[in-house]
């Protein structure tokens, strides 16, 4: 119905705080934005595509009735979050897996020359 509301949620608070903090790039988020909104946009156009969201209000066909406002807000917390903290926990793991390559590897060193072990040089 409306899981795809909490990444598109988050997905804007963390693009608010790309934008207003200097260290974002060092911490890749960036790419937990880009996850987080296109998660949600693929989310949308799939219940777009089967009817569960609609182009005039109150727009979610869940929202119809005030006891189907509970169901919603229920599957907003416990889907969408439930999503977003796989999409966070995916994130971590990629940006483990990207720290722990470059930290393996060494830039090249630089040749050195010697003498011969004979003298002859």
């Amino acid at each position: 119905m409306a899981c795809f509301v909490m990444p598109l949620l988050v997905g804007v608070v963390l693009a608010i705080i790309r934008r207003l903090w200097r260290g974002a790039e060092r911490s890749r988020l960036d790419m937990l934005v880009y996850l987080m909104l296109g998660g949600a946009l693929v989310l949308a156009a799939e219940h777009v595509w089967h009817g569960e969201v609609v182009p005039w209000p109150p727009f979610l066909t869940a929202m119809k009735s005030p006891q189907a406002i509970s169901v919603l807000v229920n599957e907003v917390v416990r889907v969408g979050g439930t999503m977003t903290l796989a999409v966070t926990g995916a994130w971590l793991s990629l940006l483990g897996l990207a720290r722990r390559l470059q930290a393996g590897v060494e830039p090249p060193k630089p040749p050195v020359a010697t003498l011969g072990a004979r003298g002859d040089g």
